[in-house]
């Protein structure tokens, strides 16, 4: 079968018990020892990033990190996983680091280039170019 797209709902029901559990937990097992590939995207880290914590009640940001760091070890996981590792490590270690601003310091550092905001100080932190004023010509 072919390289697939998954969704946060996967991750989601593997973490409580209901209908979908069993088979999602069997599912993301195939994927954790390669023998299913699937492609993470950057929208479902995000999102994983912010419903994690509210399905496992008393969860933090590091061991979210954490969590999401294993994922992105997994061998049937396809993508820009280096990038999202990246990511992901910003947005443990830089608490007030949302982790779409993670992701663009990400990829702003990597291609060289700015990131056109008004969150200048958090990006800044990281390194990244911000443009002040915004360029209008």
């Amino acid at each position: 079968m072919p390289d697939g797209l998954i969704d946060t709902n996967v991750f989601i029901h593997a973490q409580t018990y209901d209908a979908h559990s069993e088979e999602c937990l069997r599912f993301l097992e195939a994927i954790r020892e390669g023998r299913v590939q699937a492609r993470l995207e950057p929208l479902l880290i995000h999102e994983l990033s912010y419903a994690l914590p509210h399905y496992r009640k008393g969860m933090n940001r590091a061991e979210t990190a954490d969590y999401l760091l294993t994922v992105l070890s997994w061998e049937g996981f396809t993508g820009e996983k280096d990038k999202l590792v990246d990511a992901v490590r910003r947005w443990r270690d830089a608490p007030g680091l949302t982790f779409v601003d993670a992701y663009l310091a990400t990829l702003a550092l990597g291609d060289g280039c700015p990131v056109f905001t008004k969150n200048a100080s958090e990006l800044s932190r990281q390194g990244v170019v911000v443009p002040i004023p915004l360029p209008n010509q």
